[in-house]
Order: structure tokens, then C-alpha cells, then sequence
């Protein structure tokens, strides 16, 4: 848990993040930036259902204006997946590699110089890269225990 000056510090240095971006600051936007901010894949549903109890005044309205004006900004990158859009505060390119099995989102670290570099060399300049990669993640039954030579 944080403590109150870890927390008052994440609060100004995510405040200051809202004003470098030209957004107003405001209770909510706050709130909506420290459960993304934490880490991890969220929906607005989830985000709501988390700030309810500390946010009581908050409504499901404010987390998706909250969620679209800090998407629009850049502060927050967002993707579709299965029908859902998820919200991350996570900059640096990599995939969103979703499990078909149990639904679960894995961050991947990846190289996108190639596809810029090609996207670049068509005239045209890359803006963003959104990469949803979907695997199967159960282990095969089959296979042995451990790793692939079976140790």
C-alpha cells in the first residue's frame, strides 16, 4: 500500500502530467490517471467499479470523458478487444497479446522500427502503433511436464 507521501507525490507528478498535456486537473481525471497508472489492462466498468466506494460522486459518464480526454491527449493508450476497449497507461511500443484461453492480457515487449521504417518509406508518417495479438495460452495436454525437451 502507499503510503500518504507516496501517494501525495504520485498525485502532483500525475497532476503535473495532466497540466504538460493541457488538460484541466481535476478530482476525477486524477482518479481515473492513479488506477491506470498502477499498471495493467482496464475497462471503464472496472475503473468505476474501483473508484465508486473512494469516488462517490464519481459516474460511469465521468470515467469514459475522463478516459477519452486522457486518451486524446496521449496519456493513456487504449485498444478494442473482443468486443471490449481496454485502457492502459504503459507508453513504450509493444503488443497486447490476449490469451483465447482464459481472456487474460499479457504485455510484450517488440521491435516496431521495421514496420515504421516501412510505413515511413510509403510517404506516410506513423502516428501510433496499436498491436493485439491474440495466442492460445493453455499448455498442451500432450506435452511433457516442464519445458519443451521435457525436463
Amino acid at each position: 500500500m502507499l503510503s500518504v507521501a507516496n501517494d501525495y507525490r504520485l498525485g502532483m507528478d500525475l497532476a503535473e502530467e495532466l497540466r504538460s498535456k493541457g488538460l484541466k486537473v481535476t478530482p476525477q481525471r486524477l482518479a481515473v490517471l492513479r488506477v491506470v497508472s498502477s499498471g495493467g489492462h482496464y475497462t471503464g466498468e472496472q475503473i468505476y467499479e474501483m473508484l465508486k466506494k473512494s469516488e462517490p460522486g464519481i459516474s460511469l459518464s465521468t470515467i469514459y470523458n475522463s478516459l477519452e480526454a486522457l486518451r486524446e491527449s496521449g496519456l493513456l493508450n487504449s485498444f478494442e478487444a473482443r468486443g471490449v476497449t481496454w485502457y492502459e497507461f504503459r507508453k513504450e511500443p509493444h503488443a497486447n497479446v490476449i490469451c483465447l484461453d482464459t481472456g487474460e492480457i499479457v504485455d510484450v515487449d517488440v521491435d516496431l522500427s521495421q514496420l515504421t521504417s516501412s510505413i515511413d518509406s510509403k510517404g506516410m508518417r506513423t502516428r501510433g502503433v496499436n498491436l493485439v495479438v491474440y495466442a492460445e495460452c493453455r499448455p498442451n495436454e500432450t506435452a511433457p511436464q516442464g519445458g519443451a525437451d521435457g525436463r
